[in-house]
Parts: C-alpha cells; sequence; structure tokens
C-alpha cells in the first residue's frame, strides 16, 4: 500500500520528492493508565498562531521550522501556511488539523489525564529533510521531555 502512494505522488505530483523510509523506530508502551497521562499534538498542517511568521515554502524546499501553539489558543487565532493540501475542511473546522478542542474534552471528561501547555506544528512538506530531523525534531523531543509528555497525537495533513 505504502508503494502505492509513493508511486502515486511522484507519478501525478511531485515527480522529483524523495521518500525517506524509517524503519528503525521504536514504539513505546504507554508505561501509566491514560487517564493519569498528559498528551500533545503533533500537527504537519502548517497551523501557526496569527502574529507568528507563517510558514514558508521556500521554493519548493519546504519549511522545516516549527511553531509552538499555547493550549489556551482560541481557534479563531489560528491560520494556515502550506501550499500542499486543500484546506477546505480545516478552515471549516480547524479540529481537523489541529484537534486542540477535542483534546481538552478528552482531559475535561477523565479519558487522559492532562494536556501539554505548548503543541507544536510543522508544515509538513520537507522534501530535503535533514534540518528538520537534526535540528527542529529534537528541539520538540527536548520541549516535550521538560514538558513531561506521556503521548502525542500525530495529525498529518
Amino acid at each position: 500500500m505504502i508503494e502505492k502512494v509513493e508511486k502515486a505522488v511522484q507519478e501525478r505530483w511531485v515527480p522529483s520528492f524523495k521518500y525517506e523510509r524509517n524503519e528503525t523506530s521504536v514504539f513505546t508502551r504507554l508505561n501509566k493508565p491514560l487517564e493519569q497521562s498528559k498528551g500533545v499534538i503533533i500537527t504537519t498542517g502548517g497551523v501557526y498562531v496569527k502574529g507568528q511568521p507563517p510558514f514558508q515554502d521556500h521554493y519548493g524546499l519546504g519549511d522545516p521550522s516549527y511553531r509552538e501553539i499555547k493550549h489556551d489558543v482560541s481557534y479563531d487565532q489560528l491560520s494556515i501556511a502550506h501550499e500542499h493540501y486543500d484546506h477546505t475542511k480545516a478552515n471549516e473546522d480547524r479540529n481537523v488539523v489541529f484537534p486542540l478542542e477535542i483534546l481538552k474534552h478528552l482531559s475535561e471528561e477523565g479519558t487522559i489525564g492532562s494536556i501539554a501547555d505548548v503543541h507544536y506544528s510543522f508544515m509538513g512538506y520537507v522534501p530535503i529533510p535533514h534540518p528538520l530531523k537534526k535540528v527542529t525534531a529534537k528541539e520538540v523531543a527536548e520541549k516535550l521531555q521538560l514538558q513531561q509528555v506521556d503521548f502525542a497525537i500525530l495529525v498529518p495533513s
């Protein structure tokens, strides 16, 4: 299935895009009950808070940077800067690419313990992944550890 998706993308949309497969990622089980765990959102939807610099495509090279989004942000403060997917549904409901309201609801009802103070957004289109892998992903991982996050909701776009 993955090969079919890769082939379709390369044939129809971005012929020069080179996929990088990660076959060595380790799955880590949650080491405490979900209702005692802290969650964070990590999206690749290009979501940012108005006033922050929007993501830039850099002439097709993508943007390996990230934006921090505080837990108390209002959805009317959020925008999207990403040229590589259709924003129609995300513009109608930000929960499509940044489900913070849903995560808050899960915390309020006791399904999860709490939510992180800061959540993270990436552009998602980064055809040259070196800076993302070597710099920004490591920065965010360190910040997640400092916030004592137990799990992440990964929202691809």
